[in-house]
């Protein structure tokens, strides 16, 4: 069965991560990881599993305090483990992901290239809420100052 079928998985669309689903994190995560593998004749097939599993955790958490930001990769390796067979790099990448913020250096190139995808997601992500906050602020600023000009 492949990973984003099994039931267990599919509850990561509810938990909400960076200002969206986890699942899509996720999959952004998994699908610029193995681009890149893959570019570099990397074992991408193993990279993008290990990168689909990340942040396979179902637990809700404040992104600003910090034993979840540390502990989240021992648990979505503990989940991953759960209800799937990884190998030694697939388990690195999920356990290594935080790095340096979660003290355990990535053991292979394929584990540090997701960490810096996971790292770059992160920040496009927030953005993004950030842009479409943003936008409807915006949006209601010009839509005032029209009502104010009109009247005027």
């Amino acid at each position: 069965m492949p990973i984003v079928s099994n039931s267990e998985y599919q509850k990561t669309k509810n938990c909400v991560h960076h200002g969206m689903d986890r699942y899509s994190h996720m999959m952004r995560v998994a699908y610029y990881s193995y681009k890149v593998t893959k570019f570099c004749h990397l074992d991408y097939r193993s990279t993008t599993r290990g990168a689909v599993l990340h942040d396979f955790f179902l637990d809700e958490y404040d992104e600003k305090r910090a034993h979840m930001l540390v502990n989240h990769p021992k648990i979505a390796l503990e989940n991953s483990n759960k209800y799937f067979d990884l190998n030694d790099l697939e388990q690195d990448i999920i356990k290594a992901h935080m790095f340096p913020v979660g003290k355990t250096l990535p053991r292979y190139l394929e584990s540090w290239i997701v960490n810096v995808v996971d790292d770059i997601a992160c920040f496009y992500e927030r953005s993004y809420v950030l842009k479409e906050n943003m936008s409807v602020a915006c949006s209601m600023v010009i839509l005032l100052f029209m009502v104010f000009f009109k009247r005027w």
